[in-house]
């Protein structure tokens, strides 16, 4: 190589070096960025998830107990006969969030809140003919349609979750009307 064409070419292996640099620098950064959003989904997935079963053991939770539930409804403030609005049973959301309290992968507390409120929906008959319709002269046995609303929050997340069953209990008939909105409308 003579050395008019060396020297013309001195420097150009730096540039172009520079230039490989800098696209392996922006490739790396993104990948980074896209790794950090990927964990914040699943990181939000899960919590989303927490606060579900949170909701979803609320409702087991409040709907386990006949004796909580019937002593909850049976007796509806003064007007509220044949529409009442939802009961909270005392003491449920504080042993409830004490419950569901948890402590993530860091050893740092999670506090979840839950509660649960039940709602009383109103009568169903039984149909004619069955085993406890058999028999009229009897006091007529209903079914009881009861609505359990589960809620969840994670304090310092936007995690919210919150899931409403109808539970459906055999009583005797009382004539009462319910408040009730169909779940899923």
């Amino acid at each position: 190589m003579n050395a008019s064409a060396y020297q013309r070419q001195q420097g150009a292996a730096l540039a172009v070096s520079l230039i490989l640099l800098v696209a392996l620098t922006i490739l790396g950064v993104a990948t980074l960025t896209s790794t950090r959003f990927q964990e914040q989904i699943t990181s939000n997935a899960q919590q989303k998830s927490v606060a579900f079963e949170a909701a979803e053991s609320a409702i087991a939770k409040g709907s386990s107990d006949r004796d909580v539930v019937f002593d909850a409804i049976k007796n509806p403030p003064r007007g509220q006969y044949n529409n009442p609005d939802p009961v909270f049973p005392e003491n449920f959301a504080t042993e409830l969030s004490e419950e569901f309290d948890q402590q993530n992968a860091f050893g740092k507390n999670v506090d979840i809140s839950s509660s649960v409120s039940i709602q009383y929906c109103g009568e169903n008959t039984l149909p004619v003919g069955s085993e406890l319709t058999s028999d009229l002269s009897k006091a007529r046995v209903v079914w009881m349609l009861v609505d359990f609303n589960g809620t969840a929050d994670i304090t310092n997340s936007n995690a919210r979750a919150e899931h409403t069953e109808r539970r459906a209990y055999e009583v005797p008939e009382t004539m009462r009307s319910g408040n009730c909105v169909p779940p899923g409308l």
